[in-house]
């Protein structure tokens, strides 16, 4: 017991020194309200476990269909509010994408002949109430001056890249040259890391190979194509 109150201590020292940038956050401090209780073995008690239940009906997903019925009275207890503030750095931003990016590669045929359509997608997905973050990302992106880059490259409107649905909001940068010219460039410099490098480093590649005109030749396609088969949950681990 002693080893895992001493092991989330560690954990809560991180996330005080480096703090959460989306609505994550709101989750953090409700865990760590539950990590206290259980800590004190307040949830031995009734009143410390009907605490700790009230907080869980804030804290992710909410209370199971089973424990709505088991505690039908429980004390629902509100999410701590949450208000985007900035991206705090370049490494910040190669962490969340190396959990909630992607890096993917589509062939379509082409409508007209027997050609086939190779395009590229940076994108991360986020629930609604993160549109702010991914905006600032953008904006974020938008005024980075990259050292291997000779100009500054800049992006439109932070409108044109976030698409909202009713519970998700979206990024997405397709167009190869802001692709090659700063999305490529920051995560050379700036790495994701786990499997996602993998698909990175094969997003690199294409796009490259785009530029160069070889999807229009069969050898590079079918060079292309192999590529694909192996990206994201293709990919063997």
């Amino acid at each position: 017991m002693k080893a895992k109150i001493y092991l989330y201590i560690n954990i809560f020292l991180h996330f005080n020194k480096y703090p959460l940038v989306t609505a994550k956050v709101s989750d953090y401090l409700i865990f760590k309200q539950c990590f206290e209780i259980i800590k004190q073995r307040e949830h031995l008690t009734e009143k410390g476990l009907l605490n700790l239940i009230g907080l869980k009906s804030s804290l992710n997903w909410g209370l199971s269909d089973s424990l709505k019925e088991a505690f039908p009275n429980v004390a629902l207890v509100n999410r701590p509010e949450y208000k985007f503030n900035f991206i705090p750095d370049p490494f910040w931003v190669a962490g969340f994408t190396s959990g909630d990016g992607s890096f993917h590669l589509n062939i379509k045929n082409s409508l007209t002949n027997i050609s086939h359509r190779v395009s590229l997608r940076f994108s991360i997905n986020l629930n609604i109430r993160d549109a702010e973050v991914l905006e600032g990302l953008v904006h974020y992106f938008k005024t980075l001056n990259l050292p291997s880059t000779e100009d500054k490259v800049k992006l439109n409107q932070e409108s044109k890249y976030v698409y909202k649905s009713n519970n998700t909001v979206s990024l997405a940068i397709t167009k190869i040259s802001e692709l090659n010219e700063l999305i490529i460039p920051f995560f050379e410099i700036y790495s994701v890391q786990g499997l996602k490098s993998l698909d990175f480093s094969d997003f690199k590649k294409v796009a490259r190979m785009i530029v160069a005109k070889e999807h229009l030749t069969v050898e590079g396609l079918n060079r292309i194509l192999e590529i694909k088969l192996n990206m994201n949950k293709h990919r063997e681990w």
